[in-house]
């Protein structure tokens, strides 16, 4: 376990950095030499890089080892997930650290491109850049706790830029091939099936920049988890996580100022987000592949609501297909756990309580107590505290007594970071009874730990700045939650 010892500034700044480093690449792809687009991303990299040594007032070195991002010895958790094109491309280069002086130029930064490019090989001379003098520590490598998680990781990564190039090619009116997006959930399903407690750990990982991306990821592992649970079998479980990952690809066609706003949205704007599910379904049938059919079913319905009172209107039938039912509920968890405009995000275990207080309309009560079953009475990524004070995440529920699962302990009980190590509650004391038990549910920003970190990599560290609740995007109210104010139902106030 690592504790941030880096100034904040100076972790911005390397994240900042990383991110101009994985869009160049992007750029040098598509731009010939000396094209104004390939100087522009170089000089954005490089003015965040001499941030970076103002604000650490050192020399940086960033390692890449375990298919993951460090600046000197912490861990940047955000980063190693959402540049994981990047980090692939440093590990086949061979480059293992990059440490840079205050000398550095733009053309160090052009070759340090075409290095990630394979362009230029690591032994590549620099001014003011060095690869690979310094080697990342040995021992920085996966512990127990997050051994299991790793495979999963690096294909939720990988699902960040399957979605980035969908969102790419749609933004460019070119038809989408969807072989990647199935192949993807043929990935995430293979490993739900060995642990689904693993995928709904990964479920809480969040990003405000990238809200769409992820919430669409955190949908398919819920609803392939849940299509376990309810006994689909696995050629339906491919369709089911197909449609959930790309529930909200016609999310895409809103403007980004409309999901951010902060204030209260207009009817046209509402108008314009409830459309996602038919522009959604549109994109899917653009594929002109009959197989995709089951997809753009879930991608149109999954808004419909159990009652079919949401949107678009269906009819000939009393409720919404099973698959868009599941995907319902996936989505109003994931939806409701995260921080909105208008309010902060929900913990797990009210998120819950919002799905049974909406079932029977908005939600399948059938697939809505499965869902409850499956995360437990302290669903697994949920923080709690101890009565003997400790505080743990919950990676694990009993199968009979759902008041006691199993807890990794993070903090302990003076609210010092420990060395990582699981309790089960349901182990009876030596003097009967049991030894500890859940005090009560905790919020992640209320103890201001990091998540991402957390599940990721088993470590504790602070929640970036920006994550306290000030900001958030807009989502379509959920069945059983109060809507944010001045909220328009559009899709029953259409004109004739």
């Amino acid at each position: 376990m690592t504790l941030m010892t880096a100034p904040r500034a100076a972790l911005e700044q390397a994240g900042l950095f990383l991110r101009h480093l994985s869009s160049a690449r992007q750029v040098y792809a598509l731009y010939p030499a000396r094209h104004p687009k390939r100087i522009e991303t170089v000089h954005l990299a490089l003015a965040a890089l001499r941030e970076l040594h103002a604000s650490l007032q050192a020399d940086p070195v960033i390692f890449i080892t375990r298919h993951a991002l460090y600046l000197g010895g912490v861990l940047l958790p955000r980063d190693s997930l959402a540049r994981y094109g990047l980090v692939d491309a440093f590990e086949k280069s061979g480059v293992e650290a990059v440490e840079t002086m205050p000398t550095v130029t733009a053309a160090d930064i052009d070759k340090l491109i075409r290095v990630v490019l394979a362009e230029l090989g690591p032994e590549t001379i620099f001014e003011g850049i060095t690869l690979n003098r310094l080697k990342p520590d040995p021992d920085a490598g996966e512990t127990d706790a997050n051994m299991g998680i790793s495979g999963l990781r690096r294909s939720y990564a990988l699902g960040l830029e399957v979605l980035r190039h969908t969102a790419a090619m749609v933004a460019a009116g070119e038809s989408v091939d969807l072989s990647a997006a199935t192949k993807l959930v043929a990935q995430l399903s293979e490993h739900v099936v060995q642990d689904p407690t693993q995928a709904l750990m990964l479920a809480t990982v969040r990003s405000h920049d990238e809200y769409t991306y992820y919430h669409m990821l955190n949908v398919c592992l819920l609803s392939i988890a849940l299509g376990y649970a309810v006994g689909l079998h696995s050629e339906q479980i491919l369709a089911l996580g197909t449609g959930a990952l790309l529930h909200d690809v016609g999310k895409v066609n809103v403007p980004v100022e409309i999901l951010q706003q902060v204030g209260a949205l207009n009817q046209e704007q509402w108008r314009v987000i409830q459309r996602h599910p038919v522009d959604g379904a549109g994109i899917i049938f653009g594929t002109t592949d009959s197989l995709m059919q089951p997809t753009a079913a879930i991608v149109l319905e999954h808004h419909a609501a159990y009652d079919l009172t949401g949107y678009p209107s269906l009819s000939g039938r009393p409720h919404p297909s099973l698959p868009a039912r599941l995907v319902a509920v996936a989505d109003c968890f994931d939806a409701v756990t995260t921080t909105r405009p208008y309010r902060k995000a929900e913990e797990r275990r009210q998120a819950l309580n919002i799905l049974l207080a909406g079932a029977g309309r908005g939600y399948d009560p059938r697939v809505v107590r499965t869902f409850v079953r499956l995360l437990g009475l302290f669903p697994v990524g949920s923080l709690v505290r101890l009565t003997n004070g400790a505080t743990g995440v919950v990676v694990r529920n009993h199968d009979a007594m759902l008041a006691r699962p199993r807890v990794r302990i993070m903090l302990d009980p003076q609210g010092s970071t420990c060395e990582p190590f699981e309790v089960d509650l349901s182990t009876p004391g030596r003097s009967g009874g049991f030894r500890w038990t859940v005090e009560r549910s905790m919020d992640p920003s209320e103890l201001g730990i990091d998540m991402t970190s957390l599940v990721l990599f088993g470590e504790i560290e602070s929640a970036p700045s920006g994550s306290g609740g000030e900001r958030g995007l807009v989502h379509e109210p959920a069945h059983g939650e109060a809507p944010p104010p001045d909220y328009v139902d559009t899709h029953s106030t259409r004109p004739a």
